[in-house]
């Protein structure tokens, strides 16, 4: 098939999922072609049947800002004229679902548009009043709708009214890439902590649904009875706010912050456990690959996490403020190393059973088979 695959290109869920989306499809002789406004952070330089188009930025001295929704129309429908587009993939629903709708109904090449809605695009930005209703028809105008979680999928259903059918497709992730701590990255380790400490990590955009408060105060709690770091990785509107927290509770010597990075799969494996206690968490990627990485994890037990963990079997999961259970749940997984052994073997068993990209990405072909049919 010839493929357009249209997402945001910063690091998070759904440019992720949508840019290795893109590169599984290119191994398997698709021909696909990736739309944004600027290259996505995951995507190759330069990889055989994958190609990447920038959204050419419209400045009219009438208006006072970029006119983005329509340059990404317009993009859309170049590219599906140019290469014959079968299908367009619009990953996060403001605005590409309705992009790929206009620029479906003005082509020359009518191609199926398919819609995978992440979480917030959703949750949040998408029950704002003023988009709600250009959000909802963006949505009812694809020919198929995945999202990433049955609980995303109930949402979507109940909020938005949703007539058409929702399938759900979860996240996926390559166990090649995330695996478990080798020999060589034992050196990086030692760069954070001794041989006799432990590293309890934490991944986010540093926002407030990440809950990052209840990061720093079960390791507070943590580190009092065990000679462990915290080490942060990503920025954040909430991050200033987290390191004032931690010199109010004098914990900073025990604090490592790494900052925003592409390749996680490099630091995840040092983890001893790793604490994402959201508020609001429609799949939880950071969790799958730290399962994937065979690192036990302690998590809030909310929206589609329990789709993703297995309470005491891959890791343990409580009400997201909570301090006093995560925290000793994080003491039981430092001071049991078989526990902590067998809870890891158990989440990387249950990554590439369920969330590998051999098995999810057929999926993807199916509903694009699916959405071929409905334009014949």
């Amino acid at each position: 098939m010839k493929i357009g695959i249209v997402c945001y290109p910063s690091i998070g869920g759904s440019g992720l999922v949508a840019t290795e989306l893109a590169v599984q499809l290119a191994d398997l002789g698709h021909q696909v072609h990736v739309i944004s406004y600027s290259t996505p952070f995951k995507l190759p330089d330069f990889k055989a049947n994958l190609s990447f188009h920038a959204v050419d930025p419209i400045n009219y001295p009438l208006f006072n800002q970029n006119l983005y929704t329509f340059s990404l129309t317009t993009k859309i429908m170049e590219v599906a004229e140019e290469y014959e587009l079968d299908i367009v993939h619009a990953h996060y629903s403001i605005p590409h679902s309705l992009c790929a709708h206009l620029a479906r109904e003005i082509s020359n090449n009518k191609f199926g548009v398919v819609t995978t809605l992440h979480g917030t695009d959703v949750t949040i930005v998408g029950k704002d009043k003023p988009l709600y209703r250009i959000n909802q028809f963006g949505i009812e105008q694809s020919d198929c709708v995945t999202t990433v979680s049955r609980f995303q999928q109930k949402s979507i259903i109940e909020d938005f009214h949703i007539k058409n059918c929702v399938d759900v497709v979860y996240n996926f992730i390559d166990t090649n890439r995330f695996k478990p701590v080798c020999d060589a990255q034992l050196v990086e380790r030692y760069k954070l902590v001794n041989s006799a400490e432990k590293i309890l990590m934490h991944i986010s955009n540093f926002r407030e649904p990440k809950n990052v408060e209840a990061v720093i105060e079960t390791f507070y709690r943590v580190q009092k009875k065990f000679n462990c770091k915290l080490v942060l990785v990503g920025e954040g509107p909430d991050l200033q706010k987290i390191k004032l927290r931690c010199r109010e509770l004098q914990i900073c010597h025990n604090v490592h912050y790494l900052g925003k990075m592409e390749s996680v799969q490099a630091v995840v494996p040092l983890a001893d456990c790793l604490i994402q206690p959201s508020k609001v968490e429609s799949f939880g990627m950071v969790l799958l690959e730290a399962m994937a990485c065979s690192v036990p994890t302690v998590s809030s037990n909310v929206d589609g996490i329990p789709e993703v963990i297995v309470d005491n079997e891959t890791g343990f999961m409580h009400d997201p403020n909570d301090y006093e259970s995560m925290a000793e749940s994080v003491l039981k997984i430092f001071n049991d190393e078989n526990l902590a052994k067998e809870l890891g073997g158990n989440g990387r068993k249950r990554a590439i059973e369920h969330f590998s990209y051999q098995t999810i990405v057929p999926q993807y072909i199916e509903i694009y088979e699916k959405a071929l049919r409905k334009q014949v």
